[in-house]
């Protein structure tokens, strides 16, 4: 869904798309990995592998979270944000919009392509506007 409604519908150099697999379920690892990542055929897409769920344990409390990491979630930044602080206790920067398949989450942002792709574009044009006014 997200090949098709998402990236095969905006043309815009200004997206990056960074999909991290991560061993969440019993079958989950480096070879479905990369063979999950095919889905997304599109040279704006970089796919990583983490081989636990730290990386959705530390998204825990960014999307207020309880009970699991944070997987099947579609998370959307600005330009420019970063990981907040080093160290312990450091963690992902809230994301300006995100939706997810997850049940812990609300149904409200249930992924949805055509609303993730507005909030794309949304996102894209303030980033356009930004560089046109420095």
């Amino acid at each position: 869904m997200v090949q098709e409604e998402v990236l095969d519908s905006l043309a815009s150099d200004g997206l990056t798309v960074y999909a991290v697999w991560e061993s969440i379920l019993p079958a989950d690892n480096e070879r479905w990995a990369h063979k999950s990542a095919a889905i997304f055929h599109d040279p704006r897409v970089r796919n990583y592998w983490v081989g636990s769920d730290d990386l959705g344990a530390a998204f825990q409390p960014a999307l207020h979270l309880e009970g699991g990491p944070a997987w099947d979630v579609y998370l959307l930044y600005g330009p420019g944000t970063g990981w907040q602080g080093r160290g312990p206790g450091a963690g992902p920067p809230v994301p300006a919009f995100y939706m997810h398949q997850l049940r812990a989450l609300p149904d409200s942002l249930a992924l949805d392509g055509p609303q993730l792709r507005s909030a794309i574009r949304k996102q894209l044009a303030r980033r356009a506007q930004l560089q046109l006014s420095h």
